[in-house]
């Protein structure tokens, strides 16, 4: 059995679609994310995790002591963003 040229074309059509949604998530992935990480509201967020020693690759927010704090301080920032209204 063999492919015709016409069978190539539609397999190679549906391709690209693909392949642009691997390059978009790739380059999301490489190049936009570690730039995110270098925003200083992003790194300092990182070294305060790394400080307590929190892994945020491997965060359950119901199983984390720290978390209280973390929600203290969150709802802190949202009182002070909303005053300034």
């Amino acid at each position: 059995m063999t492919v015709s040229a016409t069978s190539w074309g539609k397999q190679s059509q549906r391709a690209i679609p693909l392949a642009v949604v691997t390059v978009l998530i790739a380059a999301f992935w490489l190049v936009v994310l570690p730039r995110w990480a270098e925003r200083p509201a992003m790194h300092e967020r990182l070294n305060w995790l790394e400080e307590r020693g929190i892994d945020p690759s491997a965060m359950y927010y119901t199983e984390l002591e720290a978390m209280e704090a973390i929600l203290l301080k969150q709802r802190k920032r949202e009182r002070s963003a909303t005053a300034k209204r």
